[in-house]
Formats: C-alpha cells, structure tokens, sequence
C-alpha cells in the first residue's frame, strides 16, 4: 500500500511539474557583468535549481547513511564484545 501511495505521490508531481512547464513558457532575461545577457525559459530559472537543491540533499543524506551505518557496526562490536565478558 505504501508503494502504491509514493507512486501516486510522484505521478502527481510529474503532473504538476509539466503542466507548469507548459504554462511558463516565456523567456526570461538575465544581465550578468560586461553586458552578458542571457535568455532562459522561466520553467529553467524555477525548476532547475530546485532540482539542483534536491539531488545536493540526497547526496548529504547518502553521506550521513554511510556515516550512521558505521557507528552502528562499532555499537553492534561493542555490544557483542560486552556479552562475551
């Protein structure tokens, strides 16, 4: 069941996340220094980083997994370790 609800989850979010693409069409200029002008959609400017934002979140979330994990294996060593004496 909890399968079937993250999966409605994300179909809904691809949803959304299209049919504002969709409607966000209209470009949008950036000024940058030494008159750089640069055209982007405004769906670029809005999702592109958000992603960004949530694959860096994920990848801080793998490093703490990996550094939980560890601390784990030396509680689970010390407790063993404890059970024998």
């Amino acid at each position: 069941m909890r399968t079937f609800i993250n999966t409605c989850g994300i179909v809904f979010i691809i949803v959304v996340l299209l049919t504002f693409s969709m409607k966000n069409t209209h470009p949008v200029e950036l000024h940058y220094y030494y008159d750089v002008t640069l055209t982007f959609p405004t769906w670029a400017l809005i999702l592109i980083p958000f992603f960004i934002g949530v694959i860096a979140g994920n990848l801080l979330d793998v490093v703490q997994r990996f550094k939980m994990k560890n601390e784990l294996r030396k509680i689970k060593r010390e407790f063993k370790g404890m059970q024998t004496e």
